[in-house]
């Protein structure tokens, strides 16, 4: 079983913390406020109140042995910075804190912590390529080129086999999946039955969402298509 430390139990690590859980890993939560903690100790493995910006209280927890520490304290980027340093210092495995400025994002890489996530910005980046891309329904960026969208397929896909379509060879694309929404085997329980992978042979039908992998510009050509 994976362990994970999250520091700070606000809104984003509280919802860090559940997802770990609910993914069977070993989850301790470290927050200032106690009233904070004893709500989220009816799902934590354990709960500490504590301040996080004391070493002492870092050093005693022995979280250089877990697979991760996700800081995730709010708005207190001097905090953020001091615990950073200090999980470096005890040789936390890997952090991955949260940056809610792009110089703080800045500091933090400077600092040597693994991952920075910057859920603000982020999700801003997420929502507005969605929605300006034609048919787009999510977007999911890999790299400055590369990203994961789920389309609806342009008119000239339905009913025709992913062999048909050539979509490797036109686009450079990889059709990761296909969301049947309106599939006939759909409950209330599984609204969606989602096909990963599919084989050459699987048919595009109207009403499907195409989850596909290639550079942004080649998908943007594929959704131009009539």
């Amino acid at each position: 079983m994976k362990k994970f430390a999250v520091i700070g139990l606000g809104n984003f690590g509280m919802n860090i913390a559940k997802s770990l859980v609910e993914n069977n890993c070993e989850v301790l939560g470290i927050d200032i406020d106690k009233n904070i903690v004893e709500k989220a100790k009816d799902f934590l493995t354990y709960g500490i109140t504590g301040n996080p910006t004391d070493k002492a209280i870092l050093n005693s927890l022995g979280i250089n042995e877990y697979d991760a520490v996700i800081l995730s304290i709010g708005q207190e980027m001097v905090s953020s910075i001091l615990i950073s340093l200090y999980l470096k210092e005890i040789g936390v495995k890997k952090i991955i804190a949260r940056a809610i400025s792009e110089d703080h994002e800045k500091i933090l890489k400077q600092l040597g912590v693994d991952t920075v996530i910057f859920p603000e910005k982020d999700m801003a980046v997420r929502l507005g390529k969605a929605i300006s891309m034609k048919n787009a329904v999510d977007y999911l960026p890999l790299s400055e080129e590369y990203a994961i969208v789920e389309i609806t397929p342009p008119p000239s896909f339905i009913d025709k086999n992913i062999r048909e379509l050539s979509i490797g060879a036109r686009f450079r694309c990889q059709i990761l999946g296909i969301k049947n929404i309106a599939d006939e085997c759909a409950t209330d329980d599984n609204p969606q039955n989602t096909i990963i992978a599919p084989n050459a042979d699987e048919i595009i039908h109207d009403g499907n969402i195409l989850i596909v992998l290639g550079k942004t510009t080649a998908i943007e050509r594929m959704q131009r298509l009539g």
